[in-house]
């Protein structure tokens, strides 16, 4: 018989679709409640948790048949930070076509939409991704008739392509860690089956970060419920660049090795919560590995531009709990004029009522010390060479110390010819702690000092020496410094005074020192701070400039930036000795400079006798082979000046106060309110 292959095919052709329109309007004219709650209960069979849907479940007809559900909801475990394990604003379930054709309702595709799940730990160690059945989900119900036959473990029918889009996951590890939010734009998952490889194919960030584009394969579905995925091999585009991840995750540890290389190497700031300054091209090799006691995450090398540097950090916990982390860093050279600061991220505006805080020379932030006794950390950085500051900084050491009840950070570098150090220590034992404060410069340019520091002084092209001990109470640094007690040493040599800085002082003042379009010229200067009680008091003053010599002294206010000085200067020749006039000079944030000449300060700071001429007196100490002739002379001025010291201002009493405690406002009269 022969068989008429052409008009079988063209039936076929013809009743496939129509079987396919026939089985899609079947099942949208079916009351889906009994599916929905089938799929609720099976659920609830596997995993123990409940699953819930503010929308109910409807039929989508188009070219792929679908159900869809809005705000679906699975519930937490019952000690979660909060109710529902997972948020989904809309989950699509596309249809099988061939299921339908046989009369069933097979789900080939899933797509969520809005998801927000949260991933967390409690403080023994459990996860909520650990569910299990209910405690009447198996085993044998004597209604059954079959007591001696074990119930079969109810499993949810596995979907092998789940589509993910604008999407947050979010992972906590407990109190103390900060929480990681994942951000997925949109992304593929595709899997045979639970235990089979998973192949990843989207777009995954954080938040104000770069998104990465990957594509691999990254273990398998039961392997991230159980926390250990396996085998990772993922690679694709991040910042411009590439970057690829290789290695597993799995009972015997974790070995991964990254390695990226792109245009900026600031992308990662947002990754590693740290502010990483913009530069590059980079190329960065990476391997996160588990040790015997602890993670280790190793930078093998990172070259950035010209800069080179290798380190490593160790995360472990001690016998007492408490965590405790290693960081190592050598940084073979480092050009500072190839990076930036990291780009900003846009702060919220500020209401229109708030008044705008002037800047401030020292900041009055708190002591973030809330860590000390629950951690250990400790961090060394050894620099070879920076350079990019104007003078090259050599043989440079960073150490940072905490234990459990001590913050220490010490720092030390030869800069050009000169070597700088700064000792910090914060104790936070008692009410209010202790901070003790030692730096020291040994011929340091001003203009490095004003870069590493921050701070625009003005005098850029003098050489200076400074001594600085400091110790204060308190645990934010306005209070600190307003405790603080000690001493400031400051001698500076050749350089010049910028003219915007003398623009607010008297004109007479201004002829009499003279200079030219580039600044001022000064061929010395040196003082002491006597700090007591958050007041550095300048008792001994001396500028020596060209054409005449300025001594005074003054006060700073530590805690308000507040200051006020006054100057006596001597002319060098008697030409000019007509503009040596005493001047009063004071300011502070906010405030606009105001400056006043004091002729009557002249008689008061001299004694009885013979006056001795300050210009003789600093050509004789400039006659000392390697010596500051101002940082000589300067212990001399209360005897060359005897009534200098009763003349130096001083701040008032409402300025001294604590900013902690405050002003003692005196009741006025009340009025009775008795009749």
């Amino acid at each position: 018989m022969r068989i008429p292959w052409k008009r079988v095919a063209v039936i076929t052709a013809v009743a496939v679709p129509i079987a396919a329109v026939v089985g899609v309007v079947w099942a949208a004219t079916r009351d889906l409640s009994r599916y929905q709650a089938r799929m609720t209960e099976q659920v609830r069979k596997v995993t123990g948790r409940e699953l819930a849907a503010r929308v109910p479940l409807s039929v989508k007809l188009g070219s792929e048949p679908a159900m869809v559900a809005e705000g679906v909801t699975l519930s937490n475990a019952a000690w979660g930070s909060r109710p529902e394990l997972a948020r989904v604003r809309r989950m699509t379930l596309f249809l099988d076509p061939f299921s339908l054709l046989l009369g069933e309702v097979r789900i080939g595709r899933i797509l969520l939409e809005g998801a927000d799940i949260l991933v967390e730990r409690n403080e023994v160690g459990d996860s909520n991704l650990e569910m299990l059945p209910p405690p009447d989900g198996s085993g044998p119900h004597p209604g059954e008739n079959r007591s001696l036959k074990l119930r079969t473990a109810a499993a949810f029918p596995w979907i092998n392509n789940v589509e993910v889009r604008d999407s947050v996951l979010t992972v906590s590890e407990g109190a103390g860690r900060p929480p990681v939010v994942l951000e997925i734009p949109n992304a593929t998952f595709k899997s045979p089956a639970p235990n089979q490889t998973l192949q990843v194919e989207g777009r995954f960030g954080v938040a104000q970060g770069v998104p990465m584009d990957l594509t691999g394969t990254a273990g398998s579905f039961n392997g991230w419920m159980a926390g250990l995925p396996g085998n990772i091999d993922l690679q694709g585009g991040f910042g411009g660049g590439r970057i690829s991840i290789k290695g597993s995750v799995n009972a015997k540890g974790t070995s991964l090795q990254i390695n990226a290389e792109g245009p900026d190497v600031s992308v990662f700031g947002p990754y590693v919560r740290l502010p990483v300054p913009s530069g590059g091209p980079y190329v960065m090799n990476t391997k996160a590995s588990t040790q015997r006691n602890g993670f280790k995450v190793e930078v093998t090398s990172l070259k950035v531009g010209s800069s080179e540097a290798a380190g490593e950090a160790l995360f472990r916990v001690d016998r007492k709990g408490n965590p405790t982390i290693i960081v190592n860093a050598d940084i073979t050279r480092l050009d500072v004029s190839e990076l930036k600061a990291p780009p900003a991220i846009a702060a919220p505006a500020a209401p229109a009522t708030a008044p705008m805080q002037p800047p401030r020379l020292i900041p009055a932030l708190p002591f973030v010390a809330n860590w000390l006794g629950r951690s250990a950390l400790t961090v060394t950085v050894r620099l070879g060479e920076v350079v990019g500051l104007g003078a090259k900084m050599q043989n440079a050491s960073v150490t940072l110390a905490s234990g459990e009840t001590r913050f220490t950070f010490r720092a030390a570098a030869t800069v050009g010819g000169g070597s700088a150090g700064v000792d910090l220590v914060y104790d936070p034992a008692g009410r209010i702690g202790q901070t003790t404060l030692t730096a020291t410069a040994n011929r340091v340019s001003l203009g490095e000092l004003s870069t590493l520091l921050g701070l625009d002084l003005g005098l850029r092209d003098g050489v200076a020496d400074i001594d600085l001990r400091l110790r204060g109470g308190g645990r934010t640094t306005r209070d600190a410094l307003n405790s603080a007690n000690g001493s400031i040493d400051v001698a500076m040599g050749k350089g010049l005074w910028p003219h915007g800085q003398l623009a607010n002082w008297p004109p007479e003042t201004q002829r009499l020192l003279g200079g030219t379009d580039a600044g001022v010229p000064f061929n010395c200067i040196a003082g002491r701070f006597e700090v007591s009680g958050g007041v550095a008091n300048l008792r001994r003053l001396v500028v020596d400039t060209p054409r005449g010599v300025l001594v005074g002294g003054g006060y700073f206010h530590l805690r308000t930036d507040g200051w006020e000085f006054i100057l006596a200067p001597e002319a060098r020749d008697n030409q000019n000795a007509a503009l040596a006039v005493p001047m009063r000079i004071k300011g502070g944030p906010g405030k606009a400079t105001a400056s006043a000449v004091d002729p009557n300060l002249s008689k008061l700071l001299v004694g009885g006798g013979p006056i001795p001429s300050l210009v003789a007196q600093v050509a004789q100490a400039g006659r000392q082979a390697g010596a500051n002739a101002c940082a000589v002379l300067a212990p001399r001025v209360e005897a060359l000046r005897p009534g200098l010291r009763a003349q130096m201002p001083a701040p008032t009493s409402d300025v001294r106060q604590r900013g902690s405690r405050p002003q003692v406002k005196t009741p006025g009269p009340q009025r009775s309110q008795g009749r």
